[in-house]
């Protein structure tokens, strides 16, 4: 997997690619500059392997 920092008509985003090059996530806002995208998806890396995984309802998977 590999993140990409791209550029949009609003301003510079983030992305979260798969091996085949496919969208998984994206950031929600767009940035000002390519150094804020890389700022924000450098928290969200740094925060991500310790985040749960729950369903809509509040019901947590384990395990996962």
């Amino acid at each position: 997997m590999r993140f990409v920092v791209r550029q949009e008509s609003a301003g510079w985003r983030w992305e979260l690619h798969n091996e085949f090059g496919e969208v998984l996530c994206r950031s929600a806002t767009t940035f000002k500059t390519p150094d804020d995208a890389i700022n924000a998806l450098k928290a969200v890396r740094s925060m991500a392997p310790r985040a749960l995984v729950f369903d809509p309802l509040g019901t947590l998977y384990e395990g996962v």
